[in-house]
């Protein structure tokens, strides 16, 4: 399996997208294996060719020359998913920003979210555009024509409260802020909150807090020279201290931090963390 990920190029598209890879399989490889962990990401995928069988927290991408397009959106997964590539297989994946992606749609994103991984065809000439681009056989060519793709849906998006509370969930200076005292800052409701992350984002704020707060001890940590200090990483982050960090890394990956970090990989130093199998 062969995985290249690239920044945005397009300046306006860096407030958007965080990444693009592009993944291809071929036929005479052994099945690739790896975990992936829940993300704060919305992440939109094309494959040609392809078909995918999802059962509970298990993925199988498999070559299917009958199915001319896959294409799928995944927003809401708080577990680690194991993944699976079986033969030919040419994938382009982008990895939007938190609530960026409501920026390039009609509707809310929980409209076209009705799954972990859900089929996703947001526009009328989406499946013939991506079959166009995923036919490329430059990489650069295919990047290049997906961000040009995706610049010409752009229609901006406003929420009076949104995109405020994000702010300052990933503010590194409001760790410890909780979402009863972003509500009351913003003169909402936890309820309120909660409808609108649930029609914008497609996670409750505490889900979403959760998996930011594993993100940043994931970032700290390949930041940090005293590495093996475990505990200043939990306290740096807002865990209670680093028996809180070891419940929740659990939770999320389903490994302890020290296993987590020693088995991991990072791909390209870009925020995708998987664990090869």
């Amino acid at each position: 399996m062969k995985i290249k990920v690239y920044s945005p190029s397009n300046p306006l598209l860096k407030k958007y997208i965080e990444c693009i890879y592009i993944l291809t399989h071929t036929s005479e490889e052994k099945p690739a294996k790896y975990i992936t962990f829940p993300s704060i990401f919305t992440i939109v995928s094309s494959s040609e060719r392809s078909k995918s069988i999802n059962k509970e927290n298990q993925l199988t991408i498999g070559q299917c020359d009958n199915n001319e397009l896959e294409t799928n959106l995944v927003s809401d997964f708080n577990k680690p998913v194991y993944v699976q590539y079986e033969g030919k297989i040419n994938e382009i994946t982008i990895y939007f920003k938190p609530l960026a992606i409501n920026s390039f749609l009609e509707h809310e994103l929980n409209h076209y979210n009705s799954s972990n991984f859900s089929e996703f065809s947001p526009y009328e000439d989406y499946r013939k555009a991506m079959i166009d681009i995923l036919s490329l056989q430059n990489d650069t060519e295919k990047i290049e024509a997906i961000e040009s793709y995706w610049l010409s849906k752009l229609i901006g998006f406003q929420h009076n409260f949104l995109e405020t509370v994000l702010s300052e969930m990933m503010c590194d200076e409001n760790d410890a802020v909780t979402i009863t005292e972003l509500c009351e800052k913003n003169a909402i409701s936890r309820t309120t909150l909660n409808k609108h992350f649930g029609r914008h984002i497609c996670k409750t704020p505490s889900q979403f807090k959760k998996i930011l707060r594993f993100r940043n001890a994931v970032n700290k940590y390949a930041s940090n020279n005293a590495r093996n200090n475990l505990t200043d990483i939990a306290y740096g982050v807002d865990y209670f201290d680093q028996s809180h960090m070891i419940r929740e890394f659990k939770s999320v990956t389903g490994f302890s931090p020290k296993v987590f970090f020693e088995k991991t990989t990072v791909l390209e130093k870009k925020q995708i963390h998987w664990l090869f199998l």
